[in-house]
């Protein structure tokens, strides 16, 4: 199937900021033990950054436009060789005495990723049912899981609830994005109106409706609109996904852009899956160095800030690293007999 450049920037431009912003809010602090914090804790004035840092909706969108190109199998055996990968590494570190504690707050945020992979493999699984439900009812078929995603939150904000309820929250709110994607293949997305509907929508709800302002999730925090995902991230989303509709308008159905560029939206599934895996290795193999400055120290004021994105690079051949070590061994071709029998006498 012919690629599009549109899809493959948004993918790349959606996953490389994602692993990016996540690097940059997420610590293992080496101090009394180890615990994981975030600089927005420190510093909450800088929470409306994360609106350009979360770019997961971006990320469901333009899957649901390109679900067609590629299969679920090779994710599925990938997200399979990460949680054996885990497991082990669990068990390597009970080993040599690593306390169940500190081997959870390892597993945290490495994790994390699985709480936005396990829907999004889910609702790949059944997209040629909700291609054919787009197909009859336009981008309406998305206000369904919008209409869950208002209800689930009205009713845990307004009565005594429990606590998995908004993790009801973890499917209906990425198949909005999902399906509009299904939607903007079919030319049925207005982005203009997606955009503005989206944006004023989340304004009233982070202004109104006591959500946090925040759109990543923040180790400690009282309220997170990711974990589980809100009627605000919906909003928030919806916008995103406009503006991606717009942006993507602009670049037009043409061939693959960059080779770069390419390589990042095929690798886009295991990159996130990956990426904090990356962070807690790092940290890990740093550990008997204590406190290191914009690594594992505790993440507070600025100049934190600048010093972690010095070792953006290093995380980044740590992730590279991984993938190369998790890829799946290619088969060998074999050649036919006769080609054999003339090459061994050749």
């Amino acid at each position: 199937m012919r690629r599009e450049r549109r899809i493959d920037v948004l993918l790349a431009t959606s996953v490389t900021v994602g692993v990016l912003g996540q690097w940059l809010v997420t610590s293992y602090v080496v101090m009394d033990g180890i615990h994981v914090a975030s600089p927005l804790m420190d510093l909450p004035g800088w929470a409306p950054a994360t609106w350009l840092l979360q770019t997961l909706p971006v990320f469901f969108f333009a899957s649901g436009y390109a679900h067609e190109q590629s299969s679920s199998a090779p994710r599925l055996r990938t997200m399979l060789t990460f949680l054996l990968a885990w497991t082990a590494g669990a068990a390597v570190l009970s080993v040599n005495g690593f306390s169940l504690v500190t081997i959870g707050e390892f597993l945290g945020p490495a994790l994390q990723p699985l709480w936005f992979l396990v829907p999004y493999l889910l609702l790949t699984a059944i997209a040629p049912w909700l291609r054919r439900a787009v197909l009859r009812y336009g981008w309406t078929t998305a206000l369904v899981p919008a209409v869950c995603v208002a209800l689930v939150d009205f009713v845990r904000f307004t009565w005594p609830s429990p606590g998995w309820l908004g993790y009801v929250n973890a499917v209906s709110a990425w198949a909005v994005p999902f399906l509009l994607g299904l939607a903007w293949r079919q030319g049925r997305v207005n982005g203009a109106w997606l955009l503005g509907a989206g944006g004023i929508l989340t304004g009233a709800l982070v202004a109104l409706g006591d959500y946090p302002t925040g759109m990543m999730d923040v180790p400690g925090a009282p309220m997170s609109n990711v974990a589980p995902p809100t009627a605000a991230l919906l909003a928030f989303g919806c916008a995103q996904c406009g503006l991606a509709a717009l942006a993507g308008d602009r670049l037009g159905r043409r061939a693959a852009g960059s080779r770069l560029t390419a390589v990042i939206s095929d690798a886009a599934f295991p990159l996130y899956l990956w990426h904090l895996t990356a962070l807690a290795l790092i940290s890990l193999v740093t550990l008997r160095l204590g406190p290191i400055a914009g690594l594992t120290s505790p993440p507070t004021g600025v100049a934190w800030l600048a010093l972690r994105l010095a070792w953006m690079p290093v995380c980044a051949m740590a992730l590279i690293g991984l993938l190369v070590l998790a890829r799946p061994p290619r088969p060998r071709r074999r050649l036919p007999a006769a080609a054999t029998c003339d090459a061994l006498e050749e």
